[in-house]
């Protein structure tokens, strides 16, 4: 394999086998699913198994195949309990969500070299449409606040919580992206697929509005400065999860 495709994230394959790279999610060895993965499937729900995810949905609810939806991060010490908040939450309102199912496969997305587009996140909420995701922000950012948690870099911050929110598919729709190999997608509004991005910063549609209610945190991120450090900037040579490396 050339060294230019190679994954940056290979050392999660490494640590799930001690003999063979092979995949966290299929060769889990020791490792336990959080307490909470222990609940019953609230009645008229279905769950299922997503890679590292697991994914709760009411089946009466019908969700479009993209928009707004919410992350929250979380660490080690706080998973159980960030999870168990949006789970209090979002049961009793039949609101869809998914959460990395094991402190061990959160402790791999969260890796130095790990996808930076996806660390960090450690629970995903589907609002069925824009209203209710303003709903959704509003109620459980105050029950989140306070929690500690990694920067979600893909997404716009809801305040100074663990919670983000960004706009991409819900659902699995893949296309062949510039450098010819498959990418997540979603569709443009001629109903042409095209990638989904998720990299290590906030990415817009071009034809997608941003909600009023996030206003205020765009231009809270926007306000960032690098005024006050004592150094000039040059160029980046690396980037990691651990941070960037710069001259």
């Amino acid at each position: 394999m050339r060294g230019k495709l190679l994954d940056k994230g290979y050392e999660v394959f490494c640590l799930s086998d001690a003999l063979f790279y092979d995949s966290p999610t299929h060769t889990r060895g020791d490792d336990v699913d959080l307490a909470i993965a222990q609940r019953p499937v609230p009645a008229g729900w279905q769950r299922s198994d997503l890679d590292d995810w697991l994914v709760y949905m009411p089946a009466d609810v019908v969700l479009p195949k993209q928009g707004w939806k919410l992350h929250s991060s979380g660490t080690l010490d706080n998973a159980e309990e960030v999870v168990s908040i949006v789970w209090d939450y979002c049961v009793p309102r039949n609101i869809s969500f998914k959460f990395v199912r094991s402190r061990q496969l959160l402790l791999f997305r969260n890796a130095k070299y790990a996808d930076r587009g996806a660390s960090g996140k450690l629970v995903t909420i589907f609002p069925r449409d824009d209203e209710q995701f303003e709903a959704i922000a509003t109620e459980l950012a105050p029950l989140l606040h306070g929690k500690a948690g990694p920067y979600i870099l893909s997404d716009l911050r809801w305040g100074d919580g663990p919670l983000y929110a960004r706009y991409g598919g819900f659902f699995d729709q893949w296309c062949v992206g510039e450098t010819g190999q498959l990418e997540a997608a979603i569709s443009d509004p001629d109903g042409n697929l095209v990638p989904d991005r998720r990299g290590p910063t906030f990415w817009l549609p071009p034809w997608v509005s941003l909600p009023a209610c996030l206003q205020p945190h765009l231009v809270a991120r926007t306000k960032a400065k690098l005024d006050e450090i004592p150094y000039k900037i040059e160029e980046a040579i690396h980037f990691s999860n651990g941070g960037g490396l710069y001259s």
